[in-house]
């Protein structure tokens, strides 16, 4: 009976470890998991997981193909291309412009590609990649506005339409102080409004602006000097933390896209895809 019972003792012993063993190295592969760097866990899931705000075209935008809408534009073509540099298959996540940092925080998706500038309020956040994208801001109106606008501070006596949690609704509100502001979610939405005489004036990138101008009857754009807002950026936004390996083969990306003449042959085709929707 004894030994029956040391025998007995002896299996459960061996369950106990085997148990603690199996859980110790389940712990070990899940603590491996998190301390991979962002590169290595797209590469384990086999794909690139880009965020993105639809309605700002040339960058991003929707076409309707074979009945079904499809997110395009010169951002979606720069995701593909970092996608297959990678090595991965892309995904792309369409949301509104605002919801984006908080997805990337959350690590819903694995980067940002919207025509993002990077901001020093941004850089608290997120990290950023190289500017792939230089430009100037513009004022959108409808062509029957008679309005003296000349001057950035003539800005403050019209109703501004900007992007929700764009740069240029920052510009809007914290620099020029315009006490009339009215923020949507996507350009449309913002000249729609402005049709309907809510808005007087948007604040938009050029190429963004010259597109919509063609796209749309009865608007036009007028030059203003914006001094601090005439300049727009874009870059790649990027979670904080162990992405150093996934920001090189961004801007190696970038850089070749840049140098080679690619980059501009992508955006100049999205311009003409965008002006004929």
């Amino acid at each position: 009976m004894m030994k029956k019972n040391i025998s007995k003792l002896i299996l459960l012993i061996m369950s106990l470890v085997l148990v603690v063993g199996c859980t110790a190295l389940k712990n070990s592969n899940e603590n491996n998991n998190d301390k991979a760097d962002a590169l290595s866990k797209i590469k384990a899931n086999g794909k690139l997981v880009v965020g993105t705000a639809p309605g700002y075209p040339p960058f991003e935008f929707t076409v309707n193909k074979s009945g079904k809408s499809q997110v395009v534009g010169a951002d979606i073509d720069l995701a593909k291309k970092i996608a297959d540099e990678i090595g991965v298959e892309l995904e792309i996540k369409a949301m509104d412009f605002d919801a984006l940092i908080i997805a990337l925080q959350s690590s819903k998706v694995d980067m940002v590609i919207t025509s993002m500038t990077p901001t020093e309020e941004r850089k608290k956040s997120v990290d950023f990649s190289d500017v792939y994208f230089e430009g100037t801001n513009s004022i959108i109106v409808n062509s029957n506005f008679s309005k003296d606008i000349s001057k950035e501070d003539d800005l403050k006596n019209i109703v501004l339409g900007v992007q929700r949690g764009s740069v240029q609704e920052i510009y809007a509100k914290e620099v020029l102080k315009a006490p009339k502001i009215k923020s949507l979610t996507a350009i449309p939405d913002l000249i729609a409004d402005m049709k309907n005489g809510n808005i007087d004036g948007i604040i938009a990138s050029t190429v963004v602006a010259k597109i919509n101008a063609n796209q749309y009857e009865g608007i036009k754009l007028i030059d203003v000097n914006l001094n601090q807002a005439n300049k727009e950026e874009a870059a790649i936004a990027i979670k904080k933390g162990d992405n150093k390996s996934l920001l090189e083969i961004v801007n190696k990306t970038i850089k070749s896209l840049k140098d080679s003449g690619q980059y501009e042959e992508i955006l100049n085709k999205n311009i003409d895809l965008a002006s004929k929707q």
